[in-house]
């Protein structure tokens, strides 16, 4: 009797042992999965991240570019020129100016 009771304890232990044994397997095959996911997600991000830092940059080299081409089209028209902010100027001080008011429909 004595020698059937650490039979069947060495069997419960040899059945936890296996049961342990596939559990291990499972979380080496789950963990391998997602590695390779974290590893394919870091690499999108990278080639993302380097996508945004050339858009950035092609950007404000666009932005230079039209303040410049905005500043030789200033200077081919004249508009900075001085003559053309002093009349800036009197426009906003000339007596003849009309004062807003409320509008009326004439023949009414």
């Amino acid at each position: 009797m004595f020698r059937t009771r650490k039979q069947r304890r060495i069997a419960e232990l040899e059945a936890r042992v296996e049961q342990l044994v596939e559990q291990r397997d499972e979380a080496r095959a789950d963990a391998t999965t997602h590695l390779y996911a974290a590893k394919r997600t870091a690499a999108y991000s990278t080639r993302v991240s380097r996508e945004i830092y050339e858009a950035r940059n092609e950007l404000a080299k666009e932005r230079r570019r039209a303040d410049h081409l905005q500043q030789r089209l200033d200077d081919a028209v004249g508009i900075n020129a001085p003559s053309v902010d002093s009349g800036a100027q009197w426009q906003q001080r000339r007596t003849d100016k009309p004062k807003p008011g409320p509008i009326t429909t004439k023949g009414a």
